[in-house]
């Protein structure tokens, strides 16, 4: 996949990712269905998931041979990355830990969805080679 390509899918990825919490809060604003600062959270996974990608990318335009280690080694730092915030927001936020559960892995399962595509998608075009 090319860089262009990534950036492209990306962006529509998580303009369709945000369609779904923009009309809940939009339609049940009242009742609060999303976390407070859902969309920092969803910001900064989505630019770190971004930057994880551009980095597999990189990595496996240097070598085939070290694809895969940079793969597994993107996703561990990703879930250790994505803890660490979690942790520290819940700390700091009292929120509803249902609602917190529902809004954070709807973030963080459709972001883990997308970069899963984008490496089957690499990887498939190496075993063309």
């Amino acid at each position: 996949m090319k860089l262009k390509r990534l950036i492209t899918t990306f962006t529509i990825f998580n303009c369709f990712l945000a369609i779904i919490p923009l009309l809940f809060n939009l339609f049940y604003k009242d009742q609060g269905v999303l976390i407070p600062y859902f969309w920092l959270l969803f910001g900064f996974f989505s630019f770190f998931s971004l930057i994880i990608c551009l980095f597999s990318l990189w990595r496996m335009k240097l070598g085939n041979k070290s694809s895969g280690q940079a793969i597994l080694s993107s996703v561990t730092i990703r879930f250790l990355i994505f803890m660490v915030v979690s942790f520290i927001y819940l700390s700091q936020i009292n929120v509803n830990p249902k609602l917190f559960l529902l809004c954070f892995f709807y973030i963080y399962f459709f972001q883990t969805a997308f970069e899963i595509y984008f490496m089957l998608c690499n990887l498939r075009i190496q075993n063309k080679k």
